[in-house]
């Protein structure tokens, strides 16, 4: 998989209009099937959510310049166009998404991963180990990751090739007398916890009360934004493995029902938003 283009957050903790774009472009124009958008649908979908005219053109212009975007004339208007490695990542950040909405079946048996890696081997350590966390492999040190869902072996494997690291690599399945002591020992499960609890804290009640489609299209932006930035943290454990009063399965239900009630609305806003400006 290709690296991601860098996001942060603006100084009061709101995301920035780059991470909003990214948001944007995956759950309205990837998700949908999509590979090709007006500038002025994006520019206009920032704007709903806050972002000044400005602002959501440089976020715009630096993905251009970064190569995740390509630009085409069309008359006096421009259509963005998704470069692969865009493509790839934003299909991957939405198969992500639906393994995070489903339960982790559990038989008993780990992914395990045994990368011993030389340290002139390395081109990105630091993408390899995010990408593997986000995959919702933890580690147990000396290039040992476990993993409870296989869902993400795949992306991993391909991300292993492309950074030429597969010769270092060795998969295998376990089994684990004490699963829960290596839930301990591989995951940060407190700080998982706290991430779910912001999210209820944020989210609860929000989709209860009729919306236009403008509050809805906000909300349900919004709403994917900070699922992904939750599930980027949750290796999507098994429930066998968590404690009964694991908030992460309120919050998945949670994210569902927001989703599902504010998906039409939503929708049409967007719709309206991605019109053809020529007519």
């Amino acid at each position: 998989m290709a690296d991601a283009p860098r996001t942060r957050r603006r100084g009061d903790g709101s995301p920035s209009a780059r991470t909003l774009l990214l948001t944007v472009l995956g759950e309205y124009v990837r998700y949908a099937g999509a590979e090709r958008v007006w500038s002025r649908a994006v520019v206009g979908a920032l704007g709903d959510c806050g972002v000044g005219e400005a602002a959501a053109r440089r976020a715009v212009t630096r993905l251009v310049q970064e190569g995740w975007l390509r630009t085409e004339a069309v008359g006096r208007w421009t259509r963005l166009s998704l470069e692969p490695r865009l493509v790839a990542l934003l299909t991957a950040w939405t198969h992500r998404l639906e393994r995070a909405v489903e339960e982790t079946p559990w038989h008993g048996e780990w992914q395990q991963l045994l990368l011993r890696v030389p340290a002139d081997g390395w081109r990105d350590r630091a993408l390899v180990e995010g990408q593997l966390a986000f995959e919702g492999f933890g580690s147990l040190g000396q290039g040992v990751w476990i993993a409870a869902d296989a869902g993400g072996v795949a992306a991993v494997r391909e991300l292993l090739r492309e950074q030429g690291l597969a010769p270092y690599a060795v998969w295998l399945c376990s089994r684990s007398a004490e699963p829960g002591e290596l839930v301990g020992r591989a995951w940060d499960l407190a700080a998982v916890r706290a991430a779910h609890e912001e999210f209820l804290t944020r989210f609860r009640g929000a989709g209860s009360s009729p919306a236009s489609p403008e509050e809805a299209f906000v909300l349900r932006t919004r709403l994917v934004h900070a699922w992904r930035a939750t599930f980027e943290r949750d290796p999507r454990l098994p429930g066998a493995l968590l404690p009964p009063d694991w908030p992460g399965f309120t919050a998945t239900r949670l994210f569902v029902d927001t989703w599902r009630a504010v998906r039409e609305p939503a929708d049409r806003r967007w719709a309206r938003l991605a019109e053809d400006p020529r007519g």
